[in-house]
């Protein structure tokens, strides 16, 4: 079986003893075993004997039975033949089920060891969008993995090896059997009725005769149960060295992916700091820039306070404090009984109640309060710093004007709120093969470096700043899609040294035409973000670095041949005809040698 296959079904009940006695033979035979093995069948052995004993020597049996008991002997000899049968069934049952045991064990260990295998291939993957193609974790399976599937499950019937062996096998299979236990009592019974009706006469009452070879079959028997149990002991023991291994493998493979999502944690632990960082970053901006339109519409003057100057130009003080708020919106928003979550899709605007727009506004104030104690040096006067209560009007207005506006700033850096009890139906999932999510990462890498090799040689820095580009979409970008698509990019360039312009262009521009229609066909609603993601890739990478001048000196961020091959990105995403792009069809990019 495939490593990251799926195993077979396996049972849903445990095998079990009632499992092997099936039909009328099965049903004697529990009957016995349950009867027979019991304290009081014990008992009544011991009753039935010792009453046996004491009429015989001083009562009415005496003349029938007496000292030493020829007939008692005659009988316990043919119980015990009985039970030495019975036991061999048992065992012969016990042997079934145990193998039964051994088949079910080896299918749950197979199908553990197929889902450990899904679980670490799905650790891969994550490796791949967390490490971009790197393993962060350099071990191999436990070798007992492979060696399970090709080593059968071990069964009594595998011990019993060599000409003894197989004798002992048949013997046990034979005698084993309510069959052999019907031969042994009919022939005990028609031989006493013979005896008794006067056709056999060899053996008399007490038929010592029979006493002598149920004696012998007894022997016999004896010795086949001791090779039974010989033969269940050493399957029992690689059963159990088997469940052994596979505890074993199962144990490493779990600390496998302990130590492996333990390395993950950091990244990911590094990956929500940045994105933390980002969004806080981008709401403190926006808040800002809501700030300062609200005081320029109620005709205040750009910079006549340090709070009305542009964001590269506030104080520190108040940048700390734009950020702080940011920080503090989730909190807020809980206070009301709603989340902040990343924008997947349209959705239809949140409307606060008044009460929610006053708790809002009155938690910020709280939180400006507790900021302002102490107010920073040379910035702005705080007339202000006084309880909700006793805020002056208008601003207090203007308090609850920026609490109702909260959807629509944080709609503008790709949030939306929703209410606790809330859920946003996710898009469906594009069907696309892997085949076609191939060529969709290979047109995001083929976007920058056909830029990058517009000036001749594709720089460290151009590809640094690709990579980062992308890695930081397949992070924050508003589309699952889109970030799914991001996050699992391998950052292949297919380049040689020797690669030009020219030998890239068509093969590049091709790709980035094919997939731009397979998005158009299989995800319509992400191709504006497809394009533009590869427009924004193809800019990212012109304007990574300065080319041209003496020296750095007249030096441009964007050159014409950049300028021309961002423009044959935008063109081969806007095409529905035509499948395949060249040099002259893309905006007569020229060759760059």
């Amino acid at each position: 079986m495939n490593a990251a296959g799926r195993a077979a079904p396996v049972a849903a009940q445990p095998a079990t003893i009632a499992d092997e006695r099936v039909g009328v033979n099965g049903a004697v035979a529990a009957v016995l075993t349950r009867g027979i093995g019991s304290m009081p069948a014990l008992y009544l052995v011991l009753v039935i004997v010792g009453g046996w004993m004491t009429l015989a020597t001083w009562g009415p049996l005496h003349r029938v039975d007496p000292y030493p008991f020829a007939f008692l002997l005659f009988l316990d000899n043919v119980v015990q033949l009985v039970l030495c049968l019975v036991i061999l069934v048992g065992q012969r049952v016990l042997g079934l089920a145990a193998d039964r045991r051994a088949v079910q064990t080896y299918e749950h260990a197979e199908a553990i060891f197929a889902a450990v295998a899904q679980l670490q291939a799905h650790l891969d993957r994550h490796d791949r969008a967390l490490a971009r193609g790197v393993s962060l974790l350099q071990s191999s399976p436990h070798p007992w993995i492979h060696r399970h599937r090709v080593q059968p499950p071990p069964q009594a019937l595998d011990q019993a090896v060599g000409v003894n062996g197989r004798i002992a096998a048949w013997l046990t299979r034979r005698l084993g059997s309510m069959w052999a236990f019907y031969a042994a009592a009919v022939t005990q019974l028609v031989w006493i009725g013979l005896a008794q009706v006067g056709v056999q006469r060899i053996d008399p009452y007490p038929f010592a005769f029979m006493s002598f070879l149920s004696t012998l079959a007894q022997l016999v028997f004896m010795i086949v149960i001791m090779v039974g149990q010989d033969v269940l002991g050493r399957a029992a023991d690689r059963r159990s060295e088997q469940t052994f291994l596979d505890a074993e493998a199962i144990l490493h493979e779990c600390g496998r992916m302990q130590a492996r999502l333990a390395a993950q944690d950091r990244i990911i632990d590094a990956l929500a700091d940045y994105t933390t960082t980002q969004v806080t970053e981008q709401l403190a901006h926006a808040i800002h820039a809501a700030y300062l339109q609200a005081a320029l519409q109620s005709g205040e003057v750009p910079g006549s306070r340090p709070a009305l100057n542009r964001w590269d130009e506030l104080p520190q003080p108040l940048r700390e404090s734009n950020r702080a708020q940011a920080r503090q919106f989730g909190e807020h928003l809980a206070a009301i009984g709603c989340l902040m979550v990343p924008a997947t899709q349209p959705t239809p605007s949140i409307t606060f109640t008044d009460t929610e727009v006053e708790l809002l506004a009155r938690l910020e104030h709280q939180r400006w309060l507790t900021e302002h104690t102490n107010p920073p040096r040379g910035g702005d006067p705080q007339p202000n710093r006084v309880g909700w209560e006793q805020l002056p009007g208008q601003t207090r207005t203007h308090a609850l004007d920026a609490a109702r506006r909260i959807p629509v700033l944080l709609a503008d850096v790709g949030f939306h709120i929703l209410r606790e009890g809330q859920e946003t139906s996710a898009p469906a999932e594009p069907d696309l093969t892997p085949q076609q999510r191939a060529t969709l990462q290979q047109a995001l890498m083929a976007a920058g470096v056909l830029v990058a090799l517009a000036e001749g040689v594709a720089d460290a820095e151009e590809i640094l700043a690709l990579v980062r580009h992308i890695r930081e979409t397949g992070i924050s970008h508003p589309s699952p899609f889109i970030r799914d698509l991001a996050a699992n990019t391998a950052f292949s360039t297919g380049l040689r040294a020797s690669t030009t312009y020219h030998d890239y262009a068509g093969p590049a521009l091709a790709t980035i035409h094919a997939a731009t229609t397979l998005v158009a066909t299989h995800a319509p609603t992400e191709l504006a973000h497809f394009q533009r993601l590869l427009v924004d890739l193809a800019t990212t990478v012109a304007d990574a670095n300065a080319e041209g001048g003496l020296f750095g000196i007249g030096a441009h961020t964007r050159t014409p041949n950049e300028a021309a091959a961002i423009h044959a990105v935008h063109h081969a995403t806007t095409r529905a005809a035509a499948d395949r792009v060249d040099l002259g069809d893309a905006g007569g990019v020229r060759a760059v040698g």
